[in-house]
């Protein structure tokens, strides 16, 4: 009973998820489903978030914008003998402090994502990701450095100040 009670609390829990446009909020609920998640970190409603029993892990002020983070692969299940509803071999996926995933990026089982690192959008992580690095592709590469890809926007703000609504005023801060 206590079971199929938790299962539906669960099921409750994740459609709420799915209509709150607060980031925060959703992240909360994730963690009241037993996803380990930081303080400060956003998970946008989009977001899909595989946990096999605990096994993904985010870190603190990271943001998740309508990605997916897989901590299992069913794809062999049947040529491993494995009947439905069988527990499908797992592996610990970690996002660590200060990362950000970008919308429609994949990260797969036995994954970690160093602190301070970019996953872009449309991205399929299957190895580790170094900290403070920009990762994307299919399979995912490194490209660049956080801090190198900081400096390119703010080069290209300087010279469209038009592209960014905040102002230029905003990089003296930087």
């Amino acid at each position: 009973m206590r079971t199929m009670i938790r299962r539906v609390r669960n099921i409750l829990l994740s459609l709420i998820s799915k209509v709150s446009p607060d980031p925060y909020l959703v992240a909360e609920l994730w963690r009241k489903q037993g996803v380990k998640i930081g303080t400060g970190t956003c998970v946008y409603r989009d977001v899909v978030l595989s946990d096999t029993n605990g096994l993904i892990q985010i870190g603190n002020n990271c943001v998740l914008t309508g990605c997916a983070v897989i901590a299992h692969d069913a794809s062999t299940n049947k040529m491993l003998g494995l009947k439905y509803g069988e527990p499908s071999p797992s592996q610990i996926v970690t996002i660590e402090d200060d990362c950000f995933i970008g919308y429609h990026a994949i990260i797969l089982m036995g994954v970690k994502i160093g602190k301070g690192s970019i996953v872009g959008a449309g991205s399929v992580v299957t190895r580790d990701v170094p900290s403070d690095s920009v990762v994307s592709g299919n399979p995912a590469k490194v490209i660049c450095t956080v801090a190198e890809l900081v400096e390119k926007r703010i080069q290209l703000i300087k010279s469209h100040p038009e592209i960014f609504p905040a102002g230029i005023e905003k990089l003296t801060a930087l």
